[in-house]
């Protein structure tokens, strides 16, 4: 089943995850992360450090929900972090009441009883070495990645399940049990447990509290109430630092183990690797994946205060009932088989030969040892790690910062040095920081020896200083250099982040000598048409003046005729 996983739609391609994660167990596919199931040992440092909060954990909680509204008698095993986590600890005990728990108990009585059995086990065991087995991701981590140490892993229930195994004795198949607390591997290790009726079901502090949030509840407005039943001083400090060996001291100092506390999973990492190396020896290991212990687990609601606050508070607090016993289980009742086994699931990387893995490395521009900074930017410790990587599927070559930036660098530098426009770059002074090849040729200079130099040195900057007080891009306006006979297509761009100016001049001096060019033919093609006009209305007019006179004279020839006629008739 699918514990822990990133939900697609947010992941931005950060590779925070990858670099953050100690086991590689996270693959690049289509520019999202994804988790490696069989690598994965559930730690959730990859969900905590995610800038996206890109993270989907199987989540219990809508059974539990449901188990609340159906009235079902939850009974819930409580980690006793919960003294540290939060400002108000048995005020939370009432919110969980309030809800429809039937019980509240400590999961410190387990804890007790475990301590109980590690002091046997230390008694009569035989190996060399012993290993503290309440942490899941430690006991995965091991079984995963350090077969060869499984023999040492202390084969005995963590506190949740032998405290929820108590809880299934006493009230029975009816029982609703719920585990609460700040972890996510526990989902983990629930999970066969879940599958068998020792438990139902795992919540953590942030899930109770999003369900606190969801209903409106304040958890100051609550009384304190204590738990139906404590776990004593052994069992409540389980989830801080030396927590299991102080529980545990008299048996160990009377053994042949060296008693060291370690947490961290780099922490683990080395240790673990110095076992396998047999460079130690006899030593009994406190193992907590989690910085600062359990108090210092992935899954604490975000606004509880920081690490070291919570640890302070839960010591004090644990402190002040050192001699206090509580009562709860019988010796029956915790008289249960808490044997446990591990097994062998050590994933086993392919094989790749040296060649195969040059390839890779040269594809990112990694042509020999000089070239490999092992950076870390992708995730990987080194750029072998990551080429092995590709080749697993599990990463890509474009994961790879530094040359993707060089690549980036080439083109952007391959663009402004042959771009067909002039491009100039200006600080916020205005002085030039930088001018492409065009942009030299066409003023004319060196950019060395105007670099730092005011713009107005070479061109008008009136333009420039209205996008730089106005903050708004300029595009498209047209200016004339009549210095140099230019005339350009202006466009400004304001980069704010980088505090510079983008300039993009394009030479339309061409085109504007070809406009001014069909203009003046437009204009000549005018005033020869005017004159052609003027000379036709010249020669009608003429024409009027001729046929005006030729008609006065015909007229005037008609008359005397007539005349002549008339004087005729009267004779």
């Amino acid at each position: 089943m699918r514990i822990l996983d990133f939900y697609p739609a947010n992941c931005k391609n950060c590779y925070k995850c990858v670099r953050n994660c100690s086991v590689k167990a996270i693959k690049m596919i289509d520019d999202q992360a994804q988790i490696v199931e069989e690598k994965c040992i559930a730690c959730g440092n990859c969900l905590l450090v995610c800038p996206q909060n890109a993270r989907n954990i199987h989540s219990d909680l809508e059974n539990v929900e449901n188990a609340f509204q159906q009235g079902k008698k939850i009974i819930v095993s409580i980690a006793p972090s919960y003294i540290g986590v939060y400002d108000e600890p048995y005020k939370l005990i009432s919110v969980l009441k309030y809800l429809g728990a039937y019980l509240v108990e400590e999961t410190a009585i387990g804890a007790e009883q475990v301590s109980k059995l590690y002091s046997e086990y230390i008694k009569v065991t035989k190996k060399n070495n012993a290993i503290t087995t309440c942490c899941p991701t430690v006991n995965m981590m091991v079984q995963n990645y350090y077969p060869d140490l499984i023999k040492y892993l202390i084969p005995i229930d963590s506190p949740m399940v032998a405290h929820c195994k108590m809880i299934r004795k006493r009230h029975g198949s009816d029982a609703y049990i719920v585990f609460l607390g700040p972890c996510i591997s526990k989902k983990c290790e629930a999970y066969g447990y879940q599958l068998s009726g020792v438990m139902d079901a795992v919540i953590s502090f942030d899930e109770i509290d999003k369900l606190m949030e969801s209903r409106n509840i304040n958890i100051s407005e609550f009384k304190e109430t204590y738990p139906d039943l404590e776990g004593n001083y052994i069992g409540k400090k389980y989830p801080l630092e030396q927590g299991i060996l102080s529980g545990i001291s008299t048996i160990v100092e009377n053994s042949k183990f060296t008693p060291v506390t370690i947490s961290g999973i780099d922490n683990l990492k080395r240790a673990f690797d110095a076992l396998s190396n047999e460079e130690i020896d006899n030593v009994l290991i406190e193992a907590n994946s989690c910085e600062g212990g359990c108090i210092g687990g992935p899954a604490v609601p975000k606004k509880s205060r920081n690490l070291y606050v919570r640890k302070i508070r839960a010591r004090n607090k644990i402190q002040t009932i050192k001699d206090k016993e509580y009562k709860n289980y019988t010796s029956k009742e915790k008289k249960l088989n808490h044997i446990r086994n591990f097994r062998n699931k050590q994933y086993v990387h392919p094989d790749f030969t040296e060649e195969e893995i040059r390839n890779v490395l040269e594809q990112t521009g990694k042509h020999n040892k000089y070239d490999e900074l092992n950076c870390g930017a992708c995730g990987y410790d080194s750029c072998r790690e990551k080429a092995i990587s590709v080749l697993e599927g599990l990463s890509h070559p474009q994961m790879c910062m530094p040359y993707m930036r060089s690549e980036a660098e080439k083109i952007s530098n391959i663009y402004f040095k042959y771009s067909p426009s002039i491009i100039l770059i200006v600080d916020l002074d205005l002085n030039i920081l930088d001018i492409n090849p065009l942009g030299e040729k066409a003023f004319n200079i060196d950019v060395a020896s105007v670099k730092n130099k005011p713009l107005s040195s070479i061109m008008p900057d009136k333009d420039f200083k209205y996008v730089l007080k106005t903050e708004e891009n300029m595009e498209g306006r047209k200016l004339f250099l009549e210095k140099y006979g230019l005339t350009v297509n202006e466009r400004i761009i304001y980069l704010r982040k980088n505090k510079i100016l983008f300039g993009i001049l394009n030479d339309i001096t061409d085109d504007e000598l070809k406009k001014e060019q069909i203009t003046n033919f437009k204009m000549n093609t005018l005033e020869t048409a005017d004159k052609v006009i003027e000379k036709q209305m010249r020669v009608a007019q003429e024409i009027a003046g001729l046929l005006g006179e030729t008609t006065a004279e015909t007229k005037a020839a008609l008359l005397k005729l007539k005349k002549v006629v008339l004087e005729e008739n009267e004779q």
